[in-house]
């Protein structure tokens, strides 16, 4: 079942991101979900990933949430990256838009990120 913010914050970043916007807060819940409760900010990702109409809303999730989660604590989500990268290649796809994760998660990681024929 998808978590009721994937909507809003997917709404929020198809109308232009704008701290203006009132579902911002759809922004700011899933940040600091992703910070504070990171079982649960994985879940939600992850109906983000499903959920992600094109490819400008999966870059989001990619460099937003999903980001934050493998920066933050890699080695808590890696076996769980290889799972998902391996049977879903829409994951594998936006993990080509994560940076700044350390070498041993990206050498991991790499077997399914180089299978993306149009990286993000």
């Amino acid at each position: 079942m998808r978590h009721p913010l994937v909507d809003d914050w997917i709404a929020y970043h198809a109308a232009g991101g704008r701290a203006s916007d009132p579902r911002f807060s759809a922004w700011a819940e899933v940040d600091d979900l992703v910070r504070r409760d990171p079982e649960s900010g994985w879940s939600v990702t992850l109906d983000l990933i499903v959920a992600a109409s094109d490819d400008r809303i999966l870059a989001k999730v990619a460099a937003g949430p999903l980001e934050d989660l493998l920066t933050r604590d890699p080695e808590r989500f890696v076996d769980r990256v290889e799972l998902e990268a391996r049977r879903d290649p829409k994951f594998r796809r936006c993990l080509t838009g994560v940076w700044g994760l350390p070498a041993s998660i990206t050498d991991r990681i790499a077997k399914y990120t180089a299978t993306v024929a149009d990286p993000l």
